[in-house]
Order: C-alpha cells, then structure tokens, then sequence
C-alpha cells in the first residue's frame, strides 16, 4: 500500500484543520523504530496525537506503547517541543509531507517525511540543513546525512494536480515510440495511484486499448476524468472511504474510494478517511511490533543454540582435563611398571595377550591412550592430545607433569569459555527485557473527553453542570474563558479556594436550584484548602457574573487566578467537607467521578465517601483503584469495566482527588442503574 500525493494532501489539510496555531507540541515518544507520536496540547480543547511514521501520517485516535528514544528522535524532541505547527504541505509530486514547526524563540523547523522506499524522517533548520535523519541515503542521484542540504529526489513524472491538457497531450507526443495500452500509459506518465487511473478509465467507460488509437474525444475524456477525480480525493469530495481486506481479512491497502476491481466483500467501509487511515496505520505498527518480536525470538534462538554449544564445549574441556588428571596421578602410582610402556606397540591391535595382561598396558587400553611414532619421535597421545616422551629414558614423573600443564592449560580455556557465556547472558537478558517489554499489540483507544473534564466538575442532582479550577492556572481560564452572564459563580470564605461555576443557574430561580447552590457550595469548600488543614466544615458564597471583576484596581496588583468580587455574596454556612468518589459512566465510556456524596451516589453503580486526614494521596489512590477493582470483580462487571479500572494510572486518581490527605470509607452501592450489557455486544 502507497499513500499517493492527492491522497496526502487531503491528509494534510486534515491536519491543518485541527491542529491551529494554538497548539504546541507537549511531548514526542518513539512507538516504533521508525513511527513517533507528537502530541499537541491545547489550553481549551482536547489534545491532539500525531501519528508521524515512514509509511503514513495521521492524527490517531491510538494510544501506543513507548520504546527507548533514539538518536534521531533526541534531536527531534529537543528541538520541537514546546513549539508550535505553523504550516504543512506536501512537495509538488512527490509524497513528501514537510511540516514547519516554529519555537517560542521564533526559529523554524522542518520535519520531512518521505513516504517512498522504504520511508525516510529528518529534521532540518530553516535552511533545510539536516540536523539529524533517520536513515542516511547515499545512491547516484542522491546524498542525504547530517551536515548537509536537503533536496527531494529527481522529478519522475508531471505532477497530476497542476496539469493541464496541453501537458497531457504532449505526453502523448513525448512517448509515441510506446504503443502501449492506456493504463499502463497513464501509470508511466503521471504520478497517479493504480486504483485512481483504473477508476478514471472505469467512469469514462473507454476500452483500455492501445494508446495511438483513441480519438481526440477520448483523450480529453479520460483528462478530464482524471482531473476531476485528483480533484475531489484532495478536497474531499464525494469520499467512499475503505479497507481493501484480503482473505483472511487483514487490511491490504486503503483507499478514499472504493476500487472497481475489488470485490466488496472484501471491503470495511469508514465514515471518513482520516479515520481509514489511523486503522489501516494502526495494524501496520502491530504488524511491525510482530516483526520486532519475531527478530527478537530469532535472536534468542541463536544466542540460546551458541550457549548450549559453550556448554558442550565446556563439558568436553572438564571431562577431557579431569581424565588427564586421572591418567597422570594413575601414572605416577604405576611407575614402577614404566618397563612395560617399552613393550607397548603404536599399533594396540598387535599386542600380544602377555603385554595385555601388564598393569601399564591395561591403564593405557583403559584410557584409549597409545605410544605413537611420528618421524622418529615418541609421543603419549591421550584424549587427543600428545605429549612428547622419550622411550630410551622414560622418566614417569616428568609425563605425568606434562600431563598436569596440559590439563591446565584446558582449564585457562574454561575461563574464556565463562567470559563469552557471560557476554551472551547479558545480551539474552537485554533482548529478553525488549521482547517483554509492554506489547503494542495492548494499544489504547484516545477517548474523546469532554472539554470540561480539563477541569474539576460533577452533574448537580438537578442536571447542571458545575465546573471547578484546579489552580490560580485554571481559575483564570475558567472565568476568563468560560464564565457566561447566566451562570453563578462560587468560591469559599478562605485562602486557597478554587472558583466553580455553575452554568445557566441564572436561568431557574435560586429555589428551584437550591440543592444544586449547595452541592457546588460544599465543593468549593471541599476543595479548597480546608481539606489540606484537615477542617470538619467551612464557608462558601456564590455571586454572579457581574460581580467579578477581572482586572485590578488602578495601582494595585491581582495575582494569576485572583479577581475582585464586588457587591453582595450570598453565604452558605457550615458546610461539611466531605466529598466521594465514584464509578460513573459518559455515553459508554467509564470513568471515576469526585463530588459531593448525594452527586456521585446518584451518578454511580459503585462509590466509597472520603474525609480529610489519614492516608495520603499516593496512598489513598492505590487503595481507592485497588477496592474499585475487587468490588468490580465481587459483583461480576464486565471484563471490559475491571480492565479499564486496572489500567488507571494512579496520577489520575490523584489528579480529581483535593490536595491533603485522606479517611476512605466503606465501598458502597450507588443510584445509577447501568445496562451492562451494552458492554457484551461484541
């Protein structure tokens, strides 16, 4: 599967269309050795993840695993992060997607990537130097490595998207010597998908007969086929999106439009492309996550067989050095038969069965050992090995002391023997901690959250949304941004208070939402700095939108996250700091929920009430996931309920949870009555 140029430049202004100038880049991570995540974060709006890898580009809605950053991504990371995507576009007929990232310093970047061969990443200062690339090019039209000037390969064909009919037709000048047929014309000439010129040539319902025999007519029919369908996959138009699936079902290509030639059965169809896109990328990094570990099995493989032939070889040495040792201390006890070694012949198969009966002889039959001749010298040979004696004055001692440094010198060997197993462990032990490290194939879907989930915020009892700060950040945001001329605005009679809004209360009147001033009321205090001072109750007002004032008064100074309330607060006393945390649910999408007790007893199946003082908040988050999950487990949940309790990261318990420290009551049955089996349809 290609990704062709008109297909890019849709993706690319996709792109475009959601990461605006007010995104930055939050974090780069490596999913593959040649696929990266940006991530862009945004103030107001949910954060954005950019898939960029050498066979395709996407905003995804995956959450992958992370592996060691190399080199290449370093540089990336060091000099994208904190910038900001100011334009991207793909080079004139060729699919080359540059994207123009500027820093806070103002300096620009270009990150390319080159989705042909086998793919390429850099990253290049604004003079299109390269700074660092991921795999240097060193052919006949080409040189691309660090240091120096990026350019794109030679031009091969006209680009489709600026041609015009007279090009076209001049083609067919240019090649009038390849009298070949249409298809296989257009494919050489032009810069064009296969399945984009079968579908040209499919609508304009022309034979695919030889080039030199269509008519005037037919050359500007298929043109403007051609065109109209470059046109509409780069904008957009009239997109039938698709996985051309092969027969066992695994994506085989993708295309904006479905192909005429591909049976439809073997075809899964998308509401958009973009979203084609991030499947068909998402099982080509699981396909290469199954590559990598099908390396790694290989290269165990290998490192196990040279381990188990070192140990062999081990054995041998031992065995060989332990039976010389044997032979030589035997030797030294027999030496008064040293007489008989005279009588032995180089050749065992010619003793006589006298000599076969001398201690000497049958100490050498038992060892295999024999007494050669070899260009007039005499030599011991046992276990291979041969020690040079002299016949006419044998002397056992000095034998038997060769035999010793032999031995010896087999067992200095053992020691480089150790040193390589040694070697080879460690490097089983890297591979093995690679091959387990978090599959890809446990990739998470992004959940789309909603824009208030940035900050605290719970459903009143009467249906109202409510919406806290998290910090003097926060707060500014919240009433700067969000704070419309209907809503009430809340905040609590101490230092350390976060303001809430309660949205569209000026609609109703204060008694029909009484309980809802007063569950917002008992937030503000809760997460304010009472619960750190570990208090039992506090106050809180509320005001309206009027009252706030964002500025400082002239020749005063106003604090990040501070305003001035003026006029009457309308005070709710003695409120209870108590909050509780619960398993709520948005549309299908679980999650856990803080509030006042009444709030999250309605909107929960399962929830444990909270008071300041005891555990602190690493603490009290670890056993808060743990009981979640038992009491998932106890009252038989869904599988998919108990994984995604499993899989929160204690930062995000931490994150809804008041700063301090914390009593965890009892786990207890919530109000919500939740359909379950929306969760076994698959």
């Amino acid at each position: 599967m290609a990704i062709s140029e008109i297909e890019l430049i849709f993706i690319v202004n996709k792109i475009k269309e959601v990461i605006d100038s007010v995104y930055y880049v939050s974090n780069i991570s490596l999913i593959t050795k040649n696929s990266l995540i940006i991530k862009f974060h945004h103030s107001q709006k949910n954060d954005v993840s950019l898939l960029i890898s050498t066979f395709g580009i996407c905003i995804t809605k995956y959450k992958y695993s992370i592996i060691e950053d190399n080199d290449t991504l370093k540089k990336i990371k060091t000099d994208l992060e904190r910038s900001k995507l100011i334009d991207a576009f793909v080079t004139p007929g060729e699919r080359i997607v540059q994207f123009i990232f500027q820093n806070i310093q103002g300096i620009k970047y270009y990150l390319i990537v080159e989705l042909f061969g086998h793919g390429n990443i850099m990253i290049c200062n604004d003079s299109y130097k390269i700074l660092n690339i991921l795999n240097p090019i060193n052919v006949r039209h080409r040189i691309l490595k660090v240091g120096l000037k990026y350019f794109p390969p030679p031009t091969r064909g006209i680009d489709p998207l600026s041609i015009t009919y007279t090009d076209f037709l001049s083609l067919v000048e240019k090649r009038e010597s390849e009298n070949i047929d249409l298809k296989r014309w257009l494919g050489r000439s032009l810069s064009i998908s296969k399945k984009f010129i079968e579908l040209a040539v499919n609508n304009s319902k022309i034979p695919n007969k030889k080039v030199k025999d269509l008519s005037s007519s037919q050359m500007k029919s298929i043109f403007e086929e051609l065109t109209s369908i470059i046109r509409n996959i780069s904008t957009g138009i009239g997109h039938d999106p698709g996985l051309i699936l092969d027969e066992n079902n695994n994506p085989i290509d993708i295309s904006p439009v479905i192909p005429t030639d591909v049976d439809t059965n073997h075809i899964k169809k998308f509401d958009s492309y973009t979203e084609a896109i991030d499947e068909y990328l998402n099982y080509n990094i699981l396909q290469n996550s199954n590559t990598r570990d099908s390396e790694l099995e290989k290269q165990i493989e290998s490192i196990e067989h040279d381990l188990n032939e070192q140990q062999k070889a081990k054995d041998l040495v031992t065995s060989k050095s332990n039976k010389l040792r044997n032979f030589a201390n035997l030797l030294m006890q027999n030496s008064s038969a040293v007489a008989s070694i005279s009588t032995t012949s180089s050749d065992s198969s010619t003793m006589t069965s006298e000599n076969q009966d001398k201690p000497m002889v049958k100490l050498m039959n038992e060892f295999d050992a024999k007494i050669l001749d070899i260009k007039g010298k005499n030599y011991l040979e046992i276990m291979g090995e041969k020690v040079p004696i002299d016949m006419g004055t044998l002397n056992i001692p000095k034998v038997s002391s060769l035999l010793f440094n032999v031995a010896k010198e087999m067992e200095r060997g053992l020691i480089t023997i150790e040193n390589s197993r040694s070697k080879l462990h460690e490097q089983l032990e890297k591979i093995q901690k690679q091959k387990n490290k978090k599959p890809l194939s446990e990739i998470k879907i992004l959940t789309n959250k909603e824009w208030y989930e940035k900050y605290r915020w719970f459903l009143t009892t009467d249906d109202m949304l409510a919406i806290g700060g998290r910090d003097s950040s926060s707060n500014s945001v919240l009433i700067r941004k969000h704070l419309t001329e209907n809503d009430y605005v809340f905040h609590a009679e101490v230092h350390g208070s976060p303001f809430f809004i309660l949205k569209n209360a000026n609609n109703k009147s204060v008694a029909d939402i009484s309980q809802s001033i007063l569950q917002v009321s008992q937030a503000t205090a809760s997460f304010s700095r009472s619960w750190k001072d570990n208090l039992s109750s506090a106050d809180a007002y509320w005001v309206y939108p009027s009252q706030v004032k964002k500025g400082a008064p002239t020749g005063q100074y106003l604090p990040k996250g501070a305003f001035i309330i003026e006029g009457k607060k309308n005070f709710v006393k003695n409120l209870e700091i108590k909050l509780a945390i619960g398993l709520s649910f948005i549309d299908e999408r679980p999650l856990l929920i803080v509030g006042p007790p009444a709030v999250v007893s309605k909107r929960s199946v399962c929830l444990r009430n909270i008071l300041p003082s005891g555990f602190d908040v690493v603490k009290a988050s670890k056993k808060i996931k743990a009981d979640f999950v038992e009491y998932s487990l106890k009252n038989e949940f869904p599988d998919s309920i108990t994984t995604h309790l499993k899989s929160l990261s204690i930062d995000e318990i931490v994150r809804i949870l008041p700063v301090g420290q914390f009593k965890l009551l009892p786990m207890e049955k919530g109000s919500l009555r939740y359909d379950f089996s929306i969760f076994q349809k698959s």
